[in-house]
């Protein structure tokens, strides 16, 4: 058993630091994502209602993606709004474990004991709970569960990896809200690279559920998102290959490129050497094949995934390669989407596979030497990869019936959404690329209308039963 003054000391020694890391300004000083905002909305509700139920989040999200420099920003505003510094627990999970044999809850209870003097039925006071990178605790669920039932004047975060969703119980599940976090958008590199705020829409709603109506309503978004573009000292275009290429992480708009690359790589290293194990542990696969297996996905060319053919270059099973792809899947680097059309289908055909931001396609690529983004090939495989994401993040949050899928067919469309009972197809054309593709899917699969997001229209525009949307309005949509 730990030593209770050790503990102690370790808790006072973090908030030193994390003290220290807000006095420095940084974490004040940078523009805050939108997430931060919804999470501030529900911490103030926790202050001003007696009993608040929404006080359980979890912020589960892939490397880099900025947790910990969001859950930095909400301690910071706990202390600009008069919160005591020892009405809050801040702890990164990580470092704890790697210097005790402990547990979230046995530093929790010397905590609540020494700041507080009582424990949690008794608590008669709001606090915070600001736990980092969790997942690294095994029982961090169970103990949260009980903590929630226990007081209603606690109010907890928790940030880690996507291994902190798998690992929560049918009880947690209940009490808990998920925050997401994802790499950056367009929109939130325009506001934290270039302080240009771009308004929310539901522009979405419109696009899949389009009646003929309602172009209008897009159009006149597209106005508003133009002027809110003039604002920007730089081509939109061009700042949306620079953050496609390199800014989808943010730390990147603190460093030059090469560092930016560098470190995205190392995020994939610690993926493949560290939380590939909090899924499964491959004995008899080397961490060196597994990054083949991902250098080969950020290297191909569009379209499906074979097994076979990564069995073959990497000297093991097709079994293997699947399981591998799967966790890496779990880890959220990547994501895949199955063929449209029936069960046998699906079966029949591999999955495609994306990455989570074509940024880490784009890094992979860099560090190799491979990638020019004003050739147009290589342009158009990010911009692909970058509409399957922004479509992932639109299924995602929402409680429709929606599903994502690819077009399996010879000279098929690039995806189909299947929208309750509607099929909308998608293609998305870089340069010279025709709208036949989409007429033969709109036609095949008897769809009202199909989407082009394309750089050759400059505005969004309904003929021919075809929606045609500029790649840069596309891009700061939802």
């Amino acid at each position: 058993m730990v030593n209770k003054d050790d503990l102690l000391r370790f808790i006072k020694m973090q908030q030193r630091e994390i003290n220290l890391k807000i006095n420095a300004g940084k974490f004040n000083a940078m523009h805050k994502r939108l997430k931060y905002y919804s999470i501030i909305d529900r911490i103030d509700k926790f202050m001003e209602e007696e009993s608040y139920s929404k006080r359980f989040i979890i912020m589960p999200g892939l490397r880099g993606v900025g947790k910990s420099t969001i859950l930095y920003q909400l301690y910071s505003y706990l202390i600009e709004n008069s919160i005591e510094s020892e009405n809050i627990l801040y702890l990164d999970v990580d470092e704890l474990l790697s210097n005790y044999n402990t547990s979230i809850k046995e530093v929790f209870d010397i905590y609540l004991e020494y700041f507080h003097n009582t424990i949690p039925v008794s608590l008669d006071k709001k606090i915070f709970l600001l736990i980092d990178e969790a997942q690294y605790d095994k029982n961090w669920a169970r103990f949260a569960k009980i903590l929630f039932d226990k007081s209603s004047n606690i109010f907890m975060i928790y940030t880690g990896s996507s291994a902190l969703e798998l690992e929560s119980n049918t009880d947690a599940t209940r009490r808990m809200k998920i925050e997401r976090i994802y790499p950056m958008n367009f929109r939130e590199y325009l506001l934290l690279a270039h302080g240009i705020k771009i308004i929310e829409n539901d522009i979405n709603k419109i696009i899949l559920n389009y009646n003929g109506e309602n172009i209008q309503k897009i159009q006149d978004f597209e106005k508003v998102l133009h002027k809110e573009l003039a604002h920007l000292n730089n081509d939109p275009q061009i700042e949306l290959k620079k953050y496609i290429q390199h800014y989808a992480f943010p730390f990147a708009l603190l460093e030059d490129i090469e560092d930016i690359h560098d470190d995205i790589n190392e995020v994939i290293r610690k993926i493949v050497n560290d939380d590939l194990l909090l899924f499964k542990s491959y004995k008899k696969v080397s961490s060196h094949t597994i990054t083949q297996i991902i250098t080969y996905l950020a290297t191909k060319k569009s379209g499906k995934t074979k097994p076979s053919t990564i069995a073959q270059s990497t000297e093991i099973s097709s079994n293997t390669v699947k399981e591998i792809l799967n966790t890496l899947e779990l880890t959220q680097l990547i994501f895949s989407i199955n063929a449209y059309g029936s069960g046998g289908k699906i079966l029949k055909n591999s999955n495609e596979h994306f990455f989570l931001t074509p940024t880490i396609k784009s890094s992979i690529n860099y560090k190799l030497g491979r990638y020019d983004i004003n050739e147009e090939k290589c342009f158009s495989l990010l911009i692909e990869n970058m509409v399957a994401s922004k479509l992932l993040y639109l299924i995602g949050n929402t409680s429709d019936s929606i599903g994502l899928f690819y077009d399996a067919n010879k000279k098929g469309v690039d995806f189909i959404v299947k929208y309750f009972k509607e099929v909308i197809p998608i293609e998305v054309g870089i340069g010279k690329k025709t709208k036949s593709q989409l007429t033969r899917a709109i036609n095949k699969y008897n769809a009202k209308y199909g989407i082009l997001i394309s750089n050759r229209t400059n505005r969004i525009k309904f003929e021919d039963n075809i929606m045609y949307i500029p790649l840069i309005t596309f891009a700061l949509m939802f």
